[in-house]
């Protein structure tokens, strides 16, 4: 016979082929009698022998691999076992029932002998006694008995009495010394106490075996008087009036415009620090999330990782499979939010999402009444039928083949129930569900074009339509989105990955309508959907980091402004085309050409003469002075050598080899110096190099020595 049972089981929920069932409580288990597995928590079959795709996929003792995905299931899960009992083995206490039976009143034991027991019945041998038995009471008698070793010795009791003091007040030497019991309470003291203040030890002394309390009275109790680590005396001040003149409202002089009007007072301005939230994905190979995300639906055929510092999804093949993951922490107010998109391709039934929305609720029990309508169950939602119409977003379905997308309420049957009219859903079933973005922001790669996305807002159930945006390319290396949101209103701009020596941000989008409220708690959402047809291959997305600013919405309007002058001029960002036009004079007569203007000395750094310094090794030097065309205006150079040297010009871009392509030859004496100047300069048309040789002639190569020749040549 087939039973509900319930043995001891240990539950590790895991993806197919990982998730296991330990059944060790089943004493003599026989998977053959193994019928079903029940998660009743969750109303999922996660084990059954009629069907190969609920089957395990490894036995190993008590303990099944399941073919189910129960990757999103619990361990404190609550499992239904049934398992066939009409074996020929016998069943357990255990397999029978969860708790013991227990038995109360008198239980008469047939043990076959003739009542009442014998004590040899009772113990196969007698119970020993020894030692000494005298009656409970002794009668003593005794005119006199030696005292033991160290007995008070006292024999009277007026000897006794000798001993302790009589009544009043006596000296140190003459008391009783008393010692008070470290769980007694306190001692009340009464009278007058007379307090003390001996010198304080220096630093370094040694602590004084006594010493004299300094305090005050609180009117009923003696009260110490504390000192800081400095010895200073510490005052607490609970309430106390004000002396004369302190510094309070009253006495502060008004903040007031320059010009201020009666009464008037200058505007308190405070500073709010923005809220950074950033995430990013450092954890390598693992399939779980940053922890300051939480993960709500893994799909069929969707594969999450993290990888080089990003988080690493894959779509899948599966039509309506999804991934879906939100930040832990909320965000409310002007928000600035950013992530980093990379898409290895842009197909057909491929949608990826990245939201700034509500959390309405979450791992919902949800109905499906037809392919078009469904039924989610929230207690005390607090949606009535005026919400009828709105929309949000459903999604994280888990147990049914359901399609998730944006739905509008179509009834409100009760205070916990809410109809959707959706569409491509199954017939019937019943699945789970997360509620979602009644309220969002939000950026959608959707379609075949990698430069275009998505994007909208929307407010308590009402959007405006998305817009496609251009923007970068997410192809590798990817770009950044960012919404700004102010509660006013909305923009997107991109900008490439690569880092730019000049800002690179590009307005993308706008919105200044349907915008959520500055108060609405928006969590950050990562969501894939696959079409409801199969997609033709896997797409990956590549995400590198998110984060969020939470700015305090403070808006700040210039009413007036005085002139400035040039040196405190306003700044001004130019949105847009700028126009500009001007009249070009007319050219005075002369031989002036315009593209022909030779460079001048000017009074600045940017107009002046470049040079390049030499000091001699033992080589020929081969140097560029200048990789472009240019010319030499000048040199000064030293020779140390009592023989003369040469530095040789060669006209080119490229290292010179000494003895080959001299243009100019430049001669320095023995132990003398070379130095030239031209205004003009030579001119050399395709770059300006040296080579520094010990021979006249243009193809000798004999290097000089070291330090022989020291200087400078200028160029331009």
């Amino acid at each position: 016979m087939k039973q509900f049972i319930a043995p001891s089981y240990t539950f590790t929920p895991g993806a197919s082929g990982v998730g296991t069932v330990n059944l060790s409580g089943i004493s003599g288990f026989n998977v053959k009698y193994l019928v079903a597995i029940i998660n009743q928590t969750r109303g999922v079959v996660i084990y059954s022998t009629g069907d190969t795709a609920t089957r395990y996929t490894n036995l190993s003792g008590t303990t099944l691999t399941l073919n189910v995905d129960t990757s999103t299931h619990n361990s404190g899960d609550v499992l239904q076992v049934i398992y066939e009992v009409t074996s020929t083995d016998p069943l357990t206490d255990s397999q029978l029932r969860a708790t013991a039976v227990p038995v109360s009143g008198t239980v008469t034991a047939n043990t076959g002998l003739t009542q009442p027991l014998t004590d040899t019945q009772l113990r196969a041998s007698a119970v020993p006694v020894s030692g000494t038995f005298f009656q409970a009471t002794q009668p003593v008698s005794a005119a006199s008995l030696p005292l033991p070793s160290g007995a008070a010795t006292e024999t009277t009791l007026s000897s006794i009495d000798g001993k302790l003091g009589s009544l009043g007040q006596k000296t140190m030497a003459n008391s009783a010394p008393v010692v008070i019991a470290s769980d007694q309470s306190a001692i009340p003291i009464t009278g007058s106490i007379t307090a003390s203040n001996p010198s304080v030890g220096t630093t370094g002394s040694a602590v004084p075996a006594s010493g004299t309390l300094i305090g005050g009275t609180d009117g009923t109790n003696l009260r110490g008087i504390k000192t800081d680590a400095s010895g200073e005396l510490q005052v607490d001040v609970l309430s106390s009036a004000l002396p004369s003149g302190a510094a309070t409202s009253a006495n502060q002089a008004p903040l007031t415009t320059t010009h201020p009007l009666p009464n008037a007072s200058g505007a308190v301005v405070r500073q709010a620090p923005s809220e950074i939230w950033s995430v990013g994905f450092a954890a390598v190979g693992s399939s779980l999330l940053a922890p300051e995300l939480t993960q709500r639906r893994l799909g069929t055929g969707v594969g999450v990782s993290q990888s080089a510092s990003n988080l690493v999804v894959t779509s899948g093949t599966t039509a309506n499979s999804e991934y879906l993951a939100r930040s832990v922490q909320s965000f409310r107010g002007a928000l600035t939010a950013r992530c980093k998109t990379i898409l290895s391709q842009r197909i057909a039934n491929n949608n990826f999402a990245v939201m700034l929305a509500d959390k309405v609720g979450e791992g919902l029990s949800c109905t499906i009444n037809s392919a078009t309508s469904i039924t989610v169950t929230l207690t005390a939602h607090g949606f009535t039928s005026e919400n009828v119409g709105q929309f949000m977003m459903v999604g994280a379905i888990n147990g049914a083949n359901g399609v998730p997308g944006r739905y509008a309420i179509a009834s409100i049957p009760s205070v916990d129930t809410i109809n959707f009219t959706v569409a491509g859903w199954p017939a019937s079933g019943s699945c789970t569900v997360d509620l979602f973005g009644w309220n969002y922001l939000w950026t959608q790669y959707t379609g075949t074009t990698a430069t275009n996305a998505g994007v909208d807002a929307q407010r308590k159930g009402w959007n405006s339509g998305n817009t496609t945006a251009t923007i970068n390319t997410t192809a590798s290396a990817g770009h950044v989105m960012q919404m700004y949101a102010d509660g006013r209103n909305v923009n997107w701009a991109d900008t490439v990955v690569a880092s730019s020596t000049t800002p690179s941000v590009t307005t993308r989008g706008s919105r200044i309508e349907n915008i959520p409220d500055d108060d609405t708690e928006l969590y950050f959402y990562l969501w894939l959907w696959n079409g409801t047809t199969n997609p033709a291959s896997t797409t990956t997305w590549t995400i590198g980091f998110l984060s969020v600013e939470d700015n305090a919405n403070v808006p700040t309007y210039i009413a007036g402004v005085r002139p400035n002058g040039a040196q405190a001029a306003l700044s001004v960002g130019v949105v847009g085309t700028v126009t500009t036009s001007f009249t070009q004079p007319a050219l005075v007569a002369g031989t002036a050409a315009i593209g022909d203007v030779g460079q001048q000395y000017r009074g600045n750094a940017t107009g002046a003469a470049s040079g390049t310094h030499l000091v001699s090794a033992a080589t020929t030097n081969a140097t560029v002075v200048k990789g472009s065309a240019g010319r030499v205006l000048g040199w000064f150079f030293v020779n140390t050598n009592a023989a003369i040297r040469y530095v040789k010009l060669h006209n080119q871009t490229t290292t010179p080899t000494a003895g080959t392509g001299v243009v100019r030859t430049i001669g320095i004496p023995a132990n003398g110096v070379a130095s030239f100047t031209l205004e003009g300069g030579i001119a050399f048309s395709t770059g300006i190099a040296l080579t520094t040789v010990t021979g006249a002639a243009d193809a000798d190569n004999t290097a000089v020595g070291l330090n022989d020749i020291i200087g400078d040549i200028f160029f331009a």
